[in-house]
């Protein structure tokens, strides 16, 4: 384990246990302790795994790898589920910085590479992912063979790559060294390149209602959990200007509830999940009544779109 002396946004050496909560997605309920800095208010993971065996964590239990497939003989419907929020997604950074064929959009974290392959459907422009696993696309080369998708790192990025947009679709909090691989991905963008994070939101309703089962500590993968404030300073400090800052997202929040529920509930993450599902979709009606708030009230999930300074 890895134990971490300073704040990763502001530096800080003061700070406090905040809460412990078991591994998340996972077979082994080893107690894992989240901190909060006294300064920024930042909670992060401290100790934490390294990084060389945190995919041991990436195993059979956990859902998001595991894909429609998970869930049966409703496998069809989820893969439909997936499309829509590619499309959200797809609008969302076509709202923030106008595309065409000739941009450059760099997904960092990308997992499955779908969101990718929807924009080059729409737009026939550039794209390119980098994750450090290839799990979300090594088994279907041919489906994702025009994009440009390469098992790497920040550091690994051509200095002059140059992307038009960013994205990091639930992929900051999971970053082992957030401020300087910001700093870099400022250092290979260019001054009109637009940054989209989307993001777990610790000051969110969800987060004070679970408590230690709250999905957004998704442990021990979850090394930060940002709120507006902390996530402004610590792109202010990388070379980045806010624009903007959304109580929402592109993913349902209802999802951060479901799997909350799941987690006070103790299921296998390793399951079939086709026995869930009717209860998922009720769950997720009864739900709507709450989505009316999201755009006052963050339910869990936020968006902050950036530019160079």
């Amino acid at each position: 384990m890895i134990e971490l002396l300073n704040c990763p946004v502001c530096n800080s050496d003061s700070f406090d246990s905040f809460i412990e909560t078991t591994a998340q997605m996972h077979s082994n309920k080893e107690l894992f302790n989240f901190d909060q800095c006294s300064s920024c208010k930042l909670v992060f993971l401290n100790p934490r795994v390294p990084l060389d065996d945190l995919k041991n964590y990436y195993s059979s239990h956990y859902l998001p790898y595991r894909g429609s497939e998970a869930w049966g003989k409703y496998e069809k419907r989820v893969e439909g589920s997936q499309q829509k929020l590619d499309l959200k997604r797809f609008k969302r950074i076509n709202a923030a910085h106008e595309l065409s064929e000739k941009s450059l959009i760099l997904d960092v974290g990308c997992g499955n590479p779908s969101f990718l392959k929807a924009c080059q459907q729409r737009l026939n422009c550039q794209t390119m992912g980098i994750d450090f696993s290839d799990e979300g696309w090594k088994q279907q080369p041919e489906n994702f063979k025009e994009i440009n998708l390469q098992v790497a790192e920040i550091k690994d990025l051509p200095s002059n790559l140059q992307p038009d947009v960013v994205t990091m679709w639930h992929y900051l909090e999971h970053d082992y060294s957030p401020l300087e691989n910001l700093t870099l991905l400022k250092s290979l963008s260019k001054p009109s390149t637009t940054l989209v994070i989307e993001i777990p939101n610790f000051d969110s309703s969800s987060r004070k209602r679970f408590g230690k089962n709250w999905a957004g500590w998704h442990t021990p993968r979850h090394l930060s959990l940002f709120s507006p404030k902390n996530i402004a300073l610590l792109l202010e400090k990388s070379g980045w200007k806010v624009s903007e800052i959304l109580t929402y997202g592109t993913m349902d929040p209802y999802l951060l509830y479901w799997m909350s529920r799941m987690e006070q509930k103790g299921i296998r993450w390793d399951k079939n999940m086709e026995e869930e599902f009717v209860q998922f979709v009720i769950g997720m009606v009864k739900f709507l009544p709450k989505r009316w708030m999201e755009k006052t009230a963050s339910l869990g999930v936020m968006t902050v779109i950036a530019q160079p300074k």
